[in-house]
């Protein structure tokens, strides 16, 4: 087989996409002109842009671009690959474009780009999950990278569209010990340079790179600043320091900041997990109380709104890429589901060997909402009898627990910016029993013999009848055993100051993706 890989709209393009420009963005008093563009990003560690460390990626952005990309309504287009074919069940062969070069002035070869996944699939490297279905990486000629698949993945057209920043490979090797530090960065082909990386006061600086491959950029320079919470970012763009800012809360931040922020539909989806190998958390029926305890309709007041309550791990807007809204809606009618019920879920932990409650930790991240929203679940799960302690920790406590065995932190809410447009993403993500592996994202220690075959089984086959069927009968079982409470479907959000305007911002807008090139100065 040999075909040449392209893929269609996966969600309707009125649902996905809106012209965002700064008249509905009023409230701020820009300063800001075509010439500089200031956004705001909460809790990010400027000390380490490395792309395998995968804690900057707001920063790699910038400069470090993928082989592919999404388009605002999903579809996988050509990045700093032309073209992409698929040769056989698990070869992929990328052709690069021959007019690019890094910003120091070298042209972008195969071994770069080879150099780069291979670096960033390290076992070390948290994010290295992402590419867990690579078996090879290889150059076959300087403008030739060929990809070899362990087994057939249906999925894997997205991957090279959201993940594998590519970098200078010299520059690296040269680098290593520093690569991705405060005096030595990184070196990408994306539209701009970095200036200054500023940790002491979380701050990046970007010029743009005159001689980008795809045009000259229409903003000169740019600043990334940090914020320690979302309030504090949302006085700053009121006071005009900021032209772009993703908010969490939409509602507090348009109350703080005097602005109203525009939002899409997506795919970030909001869980409460439970490990179920740690006592007490290892009783189906305490998971199934809590389940029943959580009110999800109070959870999504505390986050702001903007968000629909959820009750499958797929999100509602993937499953649509491989079946009909009444198909998806049947499906949703007939899983398992916990909708409040302080009395189901009484009943429930009167089943387990807890029927009188247990005391418990839950500990949060100080950043974006987490606090809030973990302070309100403790306070439902009161009600039933579980005295939840919330413990919040700093932004480098938290990004320790990644080094961590996952029982560290047996319960904990968090949410997915689970961006494919692909319903294999979540189950891959936080259900195969691979995941449990440290600094991977099944937190809940999940592992069912049956789930890991389903998943293999969608993976395996393009027929989106066939998948959808497998992954009707993984909800169902995972609906079961519970080992994470879906609590909400969250939109993407963004807020623009008067001087710019965003066309295409969409449910696959990111700001880990080069979005600074879809803003335009008015």
């Amino acid at each position: 087989m040999r075909t040449r890989f392209t893929t269609r709209a996966l969600l309707p393009a009125a649902v996905l996409s809106v012209a965002l420009a700064a008249a509905g963005c009023a409230g701020s008093t820009p300063s800001s002109t075509a010439d500089k563009i200031r956004v705001g990003v909460v809790g990010l560690d400027f000390s380490n842009i490395d792309p395998g460390v995968g804690f900057a990626r707001q920063v790699d952005a910038f400069m470090l671009e993928t082989l592919m990309k999404l388009s605002p309504t999903g579809e996988v287009e050509p990045n700093l690959a032309e073209s992409v074919e698929q040769t056989d069940d698990v070869t992929y062969v990328y052709h690069l474009r021959d007019d690019v070069k890094f910003s120091s002035g070298r042209a972008l070869t195969a071994e770069d780009v080879v150099a780069s996944i291979n670096y960033e699939r390290k076992p070390e490297f948290s994010e290295s999950f992402r590419y867990s279905d690579i078996a090879d990486v290889k150059a076959r000629d300087d403008q030739t990278v060929v990809v070899t698949l362990k087994a057939p993945t249906a999925s894997f057209q997205y991957v090279f569209a959201l993940n594998g920043y590519i970098f200078d490979a010299q520059h690296q090797s040269k680098n290593a010990k520093d690569f991705g530090k405060p005096g030595t960065g990184v070196i990408g082909t994306g539209p701009y340079v970095l200036d200054e990386l500023d940790s002491t006061n979380g701050k990046a600086t970007f010029t743009a790179n005159p001689d980008y491959w795809g045009g000259q950029p229409k903003i000169a320079t740019a600043t990334l600043q940090g914020f320690a919470d979302e309030n504090s970012e949302a006085l700053a763009f009121r006071t005009g320091e900021l032209d772009v800012v993703f908010p969490s809360d939409v509602r507090s931040f348009e109350a703080t900041a005097g602005t109203k922020v525009t939002s899409v539909p997506g795919t970030r989806q909001g869980i409460f997990w439970m490990n179920v190998g740690v006592a007490p958390w290892n009783d189906v029926h305490v998971r199934r109380a809590v389940a029943y305890a959580i009110n999800k309709d109070d959870i999504i007041n505390v986050i702001g709104g903007n968000a629909v309550a959820d009750s499958t791990l797929i999100p509602p807007a993937q499953l649509l890429s491989i079946a009909s809204q009444q198909e998806v809606d049947a499906l949703i009618g007939s899983l398992p589901t916990y909708n409040f019920d302080l009395d189901k879920a009484k009943g429930e932990l009167s089943q387990s060997a807890y029927p009188q409650g247990f005391s418990a930790e839950l500990k949060t991240p100080s950043y974006g909402g987490y606090v809030e929203t973990a302070q309100a679940i403790a306070g439902q799960l009161k009600k039933l009898g579980i005295d939840i302690t919330v413990t919040v920790q700093s932004e480098a406590q938290y990004e320790n627990t990644f080094s961590k065995p996952h029982s560290e932190v047996p319960i904990s809410y968090t949410y997915f910016n689970n961006r494919t447009p692909d319903p294999g993403g979540m189950p891959r993500l936080a259900l195969h029993s691979s995941a449990t592996a440290v600094g991977q994202n099944n937190f809940a220690d999940y592992v069912n013999p049956k789930v890991d075959d389903l998943i293999h089984k969608a993976d395996a086959t393009t027929d989106a009848a066939k998948r959808f069927g497998y992954y009707s009968e993984l909800l169902k079982i995972v609906g079961e055993d519970v080992p994470y409470v879906p609590l909400y479907a969250g939109n993407i959000n963004v807020a623009l100051s008067g001087a710019f305007e965003w066309k295409d911002f969409s449910a696959f807008s990111s700001d880990v993706t080069p979005y600074i090139l879809q803003i335009s100065p008015k």
